[in-house]
């Protein structure tokens, strides 16, 4: 035995690289000393090696395999990867990180420059410490969705009623004819197929003609996280069909805060801004609503960073902030890092508590405050400035009130210029000055005509507004004591930029979008925007889509016209504002919340909208790569019937690989590729760079041939349904090259190759691989198709591209002294008063937003607080939800994920639930206001907020082949392990200030709420 036995760090110099590399005899050998040991002893289920070492010290391919470079779709993270398949079976035999890929690599990335070989060289033995590229447990369990057996692999079309997961199998081009030409296709009456839907010329809703023609009542929903496809998809609803209603999860997932951040960011209400950290020089970390790595911005880069961090910066310290403890936080390393529980919905008062200490105690960054333009901040030593010195006018009867004192009221310059007063002089002067500015200033100011004009700044507004409350009213809030909020207050204020706030998708109260507005004022403070040590605001972006060989959208566009039927827009300028206005009736309320400050593409708003024929209920409905029922809090009670309903909607088509909650009640199912087999590029959420993971098919898809010979998919299906229906933008003179030819789109790879070379040309050109690289990386596979498509000296730098799996930008110093590089800042006037937002109405109550973060109670639509209707003696507990480390709603497909089990917990601290007399394993009933209710174990211990109840999201299916499916008079039963545990968006509550069908809103957005609300227990 002793023989046998390896020295771990001999076997990690030697046997690891013949481990990775080893002979191809059938068994994976690895050399020590003068003996070839037998791998397969020590990993019997192992693969063969996927390469060799050749006598020129070269790697080569195991021929049996073939290996590439993809991205991965697990989540909405889009990870960079590499993959190897069995070339006999087309088995997926393994799946890692792109050590290319900083979302995957998150230590020292791989240049572009390196060749694939040499890039592989680099991971073997000790030297892969430094460029391992990893992938997470989701992304590991992916290839089980691919030959999922429940995945749908031909065209469907239902038999019975909508939702009884009945089907027969229908051929490409008979699903094609019915939907674009309809008829009585499942004798119920007649069906209006897409061309007589594609009307320009009817008003869809006489009664409201401002919500557009008839052909507006095509309802489009689909995936945006995966934005080539995403991007594919709008073409066809927006550019070619012409419909202003298309949705996606954004509005329903997280995007109140993503919108709310760039409230201080930027001036306006119609962006978005989501911080990361810079873990390797931050000092001290506030993560708010999730965990490193465990919610959204990659597992891989996020998680090791922070390991990182822990281990090798003796500076650093962290709390997470949230109702539960989510991982170990205080596992190890106690006096590093912290969980600080909170109530949920009380995230608000905690930033506006913690802004009040720093203000109050002045301990934030006076000097960076005081700029009041670029240049001056540039004088300071600074990168950035804030408007915090900007006068705000706070005279009701001047016209400029609730704006910014501009120069030319005061007769010292233009409009465009606001007013400041001078620091040493204490003088009123214009914001282009280079010197430090008042920005405590209140009072009344002179103009040259000798008008006074009470005015105020920017700071000091917001120093009256954090002060509204006590410290102790915000505690009770926020439910962590004085103290403790002093302490965090304290200590972020006390490591000057090197301190981050970060947040993702667990703050989503009805406030969430003024949460995030308050979360960046705070960083706002100490200066820790684009700071070394501090927060990034640039992560995940990808490059420019520019056209340097074809211009994709060179074709006369659709005329879209009429307001989206969520009602993203001016309210003044709808029928029902003039209506009233002409009747002498007061226009506010409006009769459903409107949304001006965000066009937000809520998928569950749509849906809504349609439950209550208001405007209009849509006829037909393609549902692309989402599923709404199952994912928007409160939705599928409201709108359900409408949708089973073949009168209220009359037609539906899905196009997915699966069966999901939501197209259960389709007519026709298109089946649509899944990863691996996908065209696309995708920013990388989680990568700090600038850069592109790309994706070719290098599996063959599992869906059937059309007549044509093309892979049936949602591509193909818009194509053919475009090009039956003369829509531009698809078939012939689709769009042109750069010389102003004229290019076809009759198939997906017609639109994804140019578009894709479009991206190996953006900025500084690809250079070509070599013969080698194109073979090793299996990119040779796709040599014919790029060649039908591409000019000659096109396809070398285009096929560059896929031997690295994407295209990132080269860093050599991410810093610039104590700021990042100028690729990596956003460069912006931070905002303390968002001028922009100031001037956006609320239309029920028909006042004004409020240009400063703003803490409140959590309200409905109409502005009653939501305890006023729910008091704490019925509903006692407030609610929240969370993402698991690795399930998620589309993972009940992957094996390995639910393996690791089958149910989820009604989660809550074990002195509250002693009260009623629980403790964990007993079963209980989880009621929300609107009635409905949800039963499960509970799991009491002491890692949820007192006054809190928790339960993870992903769970509770009954599609996904949670049920039995019948095809073609074949049932397959359904698959127990996916139906464990409960769904938690179905039973949490909506706005009962709504008229009809409603959902629980934020109020600054309209985006879709589901933390904070009030919830009962009881023993089952």
């Amino acid at each position: 035995m002793a023989a046998l036995i390896m020295d771990r760090r001999q076997f990690l110099k030697a046997g690891a690289a013949t481990a990775i590399t080893g002979g191809l005899a059938g068994k994976a050998t690895a050399a020590t000393g003068n003996h070839d040991h037998d791998i397969s002893r020590y990993a019997p289920l192992s693969p063969e090696p996927e390469f060799i070492v050749g006598p020129d010290n070269k790697l080569a391919n195991n021929p049996d395999q073939r290996f590439a470079f993809t991205k991965c779709f697990g989540c909405y993270n889009v990870c960079g990867v590499r993959i190897r398949i069995d070339n006999k079976t087309g088995k997926i035999l393994r799946v890692c990180g792109n050590p290319y890929a900083l979302s995957t690599q998150s230590g020292s990335p791989i240049a572009m420059e390196v060749s694939p070989q040499d890039a592989m060289q680099k991971l073997i033995g000790e030297k892969g410490n430094e460029h391992r590229a990893t992938l997470c447990g989701r992304g590991n369990a992916v290839p089980d969705a691919i030959t999922d057996p429940r995945r749908v692999t031909q065209c469907l079309k239902r038999v019975g009623k909508r939702g009884e997961n009945r089907w027969q199998s229908i051929s490409y081009e008979q699903l094609v004819k019915e939907v674009v030409e309809g008829g009585n296709l499942f004798g119920e009456g007649h069906v209006e197929g897409l061309a007589q839907i594609h009307d320009d010329k009817t008003v869809a809703n006489p009664e409201y003609p401002d919500f557009g023609p008839k052909k507006n009542q095509l309802l489009m929903t689909g995936c945006s996280e995966d934005p080539a496809r995403w991007g594919f998809y709008t073409r066809f609803s927006e550019a070619s069909w012409g419909t202003p209603n298309i949705g996606n999860k954004d509005s329903y997932c997280g995007h109140q805060q993503v919108a709310g951040c760039a409230l201080g960011v930027e001036d306006g209400a119609n962006s978005g801004a989501l911080p990361t950290t810079d873990f390797e020089h931050c000092e001290f970390a506030i993560f708010i609503g999730t965990n490193p790595g465990l919610s959204g911005i990659s597992l891989n880069s996020a998680s090791k960073r922070l390991a990182d961090a822990r281990t090798q910066n003796p500076n650093f310290r962290y709390v997470v902030v949230d109702p539960i403890l989510r991982s170990l936080t205080t596992s190890s390393m106690p006096d590093n890092c912290e969980w600080v529980p909170i109530r949920s919905g009380g995230d608000t008062a905690l930033m506006h508590a913690m802004m009040q200490h720093i203000i109050n105690n002045e301990r934030y960054n006076k000097a960076y405050l005081a700029s009041c333009s670029q240049e001056g901040a540039y004088k300071a030593g600074e990168i950035n400035y804030t408007n915090a010195p900007y006068l705000v006018v706070t005279d009701k009867k001047h016209p400029l009130y609730r704006k910014f004192l501009t120069a030319e009221a005061c007769g010292k310059g233009d409009a465009d210029t606001q007013m400041v007063i001078d620091a040493a002089s204490q003088q009123l002067t214009t914001s282009d000055s280079t010197k430090p500015c008042n920005i405590k200033f209140s009072g009344t100011i002179k103009t040259e005509d000798g008008q006074s004009v009470k005015v105020e700044t920017a700071f000091s507004l917001l120093a009256k507004r954090v002060n509204e409350y006590s410290m102790a009213e915000y505690a009770n809030e926020c439910q962590i004591p004085v103290d403790k909020i002093k302490e965090l207050a304290n200590e972020f204020s006390s490591h000057g930029r090197r301190v981050s706030i970060e947040t993702n998708t667990g703050c989503n109260a009805s406030d969430g979008g003024q949460f995030g507005f308050a979360m960046i004022m705070l960083a706002t403070l100490v200066g820790a925007h684009n700071a070394k040590g501090g927060m990034l605001h640039t992560g995940s972006m990808g490059f420019e889509n520019t056209s340097p060989l074809y211009d994709m959208m060179a074709f006369e566009h659709a005329h879209v016209s009429g307001f989206n039927v969520e009602r993203s827009g001016d309210y003044r300028q709808s029928n029902e504002y003039k209506e009233k206005v002409s009747k002498g009736v007061n226009p506010f309320p409006s009769d459903h919340p409107w949304n001006e400050t965000f066009v937000q593409d809520n998928a569950g708003e749509l849906l809504v909208a349609h439950a209550n024929g208001n405007p209009f209920q849509f006829k037909a409905w393609i549902a692309w790569a989402n599923n709404p029922l199952y994912a928007c809090s409160g939705l599928k009670d409201q709108v359900e019937e409408s949708i089973k309903d073949p009168k209220q909607l009359g037609l539906i088509i899905a196009s997915d690989p699966y069966i999901n909650e939501t197209n259960i009640y389709a007519d026709y199912f298109v089946p649509d590729l899944a990863q691996y087999e996908q065209w696309g590029a995708s920013r990388q959420w989680g990568s700090e760079l600038m850069g592109d993971v790309v994706s070719f098919p290098i599996i063959t898809p599992r869906t059937p041939l059309n007549a044509e010979g093309n892979r049936v998919c949602m591509e193909q299906f818009l194509i053919d349904v475009a090009k039956h229906l003369n829509l531009r933008g698809f078939g012939e003179n689709a769009f042109k090259d750069a010389k102003g030819n004229a290019k076809a789109i009759h198939t997906p790879e017609d639109y994804y190759i140019p578009v894709l070379a479009n991206l190996a040309h953006s900025d500084e050109v690809l250079p070509t691989p070599t013969k080698d690289d194109i073979k090793f990386t299996s990119v040779d596979r796709i040599f014919p198709l790029l060649t039908e498509r591409l000019n000659a000296e096109e396809i070398g730098p285009t096929m560059f591209l896929f031997t690295r799996g994407g295209r990132y930008y080269p860093v050599d110093n991410r810093y610039e002294g104590e700021f990042f590089n100028e690729m990596m800042r956003w460069d912006a006037q931070f905002q303390v008063y968002n001028e922009g937002l100031a001037h956006i109405t609320n239309f029920h109550s028909g006042e004004y937003l409020d240009g400063l973060p703003v803490c409140d109670k959590q309200r409905f639509w109409d502005g009653t607080a939501i305890r006023e209707l729910w008091n704490e003696k019925d509903y006692p507990f407030y609610f929240s939800t969370f993402k698991p480390q690795l399930r998620s709603p589309y993972s009940v497909t992957l094996k390995g994920i639910t393996a690791l089990g089958e149910s989820n917990f009604i989660q809550m601290n074990k002195s509250d639930a002693k009260q009623y007399g629980l403790t964990s394993g007993d079963k209980a009933r989880l009621t929300s206001p609107k009635g409905t209710f949800i039963e499960g174990i509970v799991q009491a211990d002491n890692t949820v907020s007192k006054g809190c109840i928790a339960v993870p999201l992903g769970y509770g299916h009954t599609a996904f082949g949670a049920s039995d499916i019948t095809i073609d008079g074949n049932t397959l039963p359904g698959l127990s392990e996916r139906k464990g545990g409960m769904a938690v968006n179905a039973f949490n509550a909506v706005d009962p200030t709504r008229q009809g069908a409603s959902l629980y809103r934020d109020v600054t957005f309209g985006s879709t709420a589901r933390h904070g609300i009030p919830v009962a227990i009881e023993k089952c």
